[in-house]
């Protein structure tokens, strides 16, 4: 019966990752409502998933919030500009439907959803990069539009997976709500945690044989 509860149990420590995603997607949808402090808590929700995916034991509150001190001033930059840049190809659309018809309405609303793919596929790398080398904001730029090139297929399901937010009302509104509590409770760190296991090889491939710190030695070195 001991077994049953200790933490060497598979079920047991399934059930305290999931634990520590739910705590994280509570301490990610609270660091979002200020809207400018957003870019930081992406960065902390993927600095955690990325120690989910290494199963590496760390106390989870305290790592979101020194992921999002670290973090702050370039992931913040890095989301605003993502903002400037999405606002504006929502207002381009938005004037595309009104003011256009026909084949140039269609050619120009195709051009926009591939800018933002690409800009998202970018994305996608850039706050898992930050939270993982020390670099200039450029260079993870840089970075994060070769890798979203050189791991297509990786991408693709990133791309999809982060997607989800806005695919599901998309294609469903009834859908959309009825998954409201999965994405309260749970479901950005979970698509966090799928873009993770997508990433951490990459990460593997890119340091070679030599392993990224872990949580614990880096505590030491502050």
């Amino acid at each position: 019966m001991n077994n049953l509860f200790s933490l060497e149990n598979p079920l047991m420590r399934f059930l305290a990752r999931v634990f520590d995603m739910i705590v994280t997607n509570a301490l990610f949808l609270i660091c979002c409502v200020p809207v400018v402090t957003a870019g930081a808590a992406i960065a902390a929700l993927n600095k955690v998933t990325q120690g989910i995916v290494l199963d590496r034991d760390f106390g989870t509150i305290r790592l979101f919030f020194r992921a999002f001190r670290e973090n702050f001033k370039q992931a913040t930059a890095a989301f605003l500009v993502l903002l400037l840049i999405f606002l504006s190809l929502a207002c381009n659309a938005l004037l595309v439907m009104i003011y256009l018809t026909g084949t140039l309405a269609v050619v120009l609303k195709g051009a926009l959803f591939v800018l933002a793919v690409l800009v998202l596929a970018v994305a996608v790398y850039l706050f898992p990069l930050m939270t993982r080398y020390d670099n200039a904001l450029r260079e993870h730029v840089k970075n994060a539009m070769i890798l979203a090139v050189a791991k297509l297929p990786r991408t693709v399901v990133m791309v999809l997976v982060t997607s989800l937010p806005v695919l599901v009302p998309y294609f469903s509104l009834p859908t959309f709500f009825q998954t409201l509590p999965f994405f309260f409770i749970i479901g950005f760190a979970f698509m966090s945690y799928v873009s993770s296991q997508l990433l951490v090889p990459v990460f593997r491939e890119l340091e070679g044989d030599q392993e990224a710190p872990s949580e614990e030695q880096e505590a030491e070195d502050e």
